[in-house]
């Protein structure tokens, strides 16, 4: 069941991508599309949390979880910001893989702030991960958005990113007995509406377009779900074996998804890095 969520999550996060690669492609201006996204994943994710419920609920954190929520809302829309204009200059395979990178993040965090511990065989698999990452960046010269050059973005991605990831390990560890995983994702998602719709307020232009509306709400539901399959998940795995695991099966469907939709080309150093992949997953389950 735990590599079903990993799988369902890494469906939902693929979901994304090609929405934010179509939205771009598009031209459909970005911070308003996730500020609708933020805002239908919100108000799906609270009815789900009271649907859930068999008895009375939590739903109302104290002031300080609610800051927690809304860090944690700030790393999500300024993370899709980047990693939209990424999928769009460096292309799904790049930035996908930038992304995975950012297990080095939540893996740390696993063992040094919550003393997991894992076996000789499990550090090689880990060691296999960042091998078939390497392997599977592609090689670029030219990254631009416009006359800049978008490589800047990558490192962004990567940071924050796994800022994100961690906030989901801290969840789980520390509020997975007052909140239920989507009702932390609704109030999450909340913060980062607001904050969206604050910055859109102070632009110049129409707050936001109908079809920037219908592509947020397409987005909306696999970026709840890819945040809680992978809460699921870490129920019933150590977080320093999950992330590695959903960070690799992520890359291997970014560049099959780049390969099959999007005409990317994928090279004999690209094809040598999802063999390795599929090994280090296979000693890490």
């Amino acid at each position: 069941m735990v590599l079903l969520y990993l799988l369902l999550s890494s469906a939902c996060s693929l979901g994304v991508a090609h929405l934010l690669k179509r939205s771009e492609a598009e031209g459909l201006r970005t911070l308003n599309t996730l500020t609708v996204n933020y805002a239908s994943a919100s108000v799906f994710a609270f009815l789900v949390g009271f649907s859930e419920s068999n008895g009375p609920i939590n739903w109302l954190p104290d002031q300080y979880v609610l800051f927690f929520c809304g860090i944690i809302g700030l790393f999500f829309i300024s993370n899709f910001i980047a990693y939209s204009k990424s999928v769009h200059a460096n292309g799904i395979g790049v930035t996908i893989a930038a992304m995975r990178l950012s297990l080095l993040i939540p893996v740390l965090l696993s063992i040094m702030v919550y003393d997991e511990t894992m076996s000789g065989t499990k550090i090689s698999g880990v060691v296999l991960v960042f091998g078939a990452l390497f392997l599977l960046v592609p090689h670029t010269k030219t990254i631009r958005i416009g006359n800049f050059y978008a490589s800047w973005l990558l490192p962004t991605v990567f940071i924050l990113t796994g800022l994100a990831d961690s906030s989901l390990k801290i969840y789980n560890e520390e509020l997975s007995t007052v909140f239920s995983e989507t009702i932390f994702m609704a109030w999450v998602f909340l913060c980062a509406f607001i904050i969206g719709l604050v910055v859109v307020l102070m632009r110049k232009g129409t707050l936001v377009s109908r079809d920037e509306v219908k592509m947020g709400m397409l987005i909306g539901l696999p970026n709840l779900y890819s945040a809680v399959f992978l809460m699921y998940a870490l129920d019933g795995m150590a977080g320093a074996i999950a992330f590695p695991v959903v960070n690799v099966i992520n890359v291997l469907g970014g560049t099959f998804l780049g390969l099959f939709l999007w005409n990317d080309r994928v090279s004999v150093k690209q094809w040598s890095g999802i063999c390795v992949a599929l090994v280090a997953i296979w000693i890490l389950i």
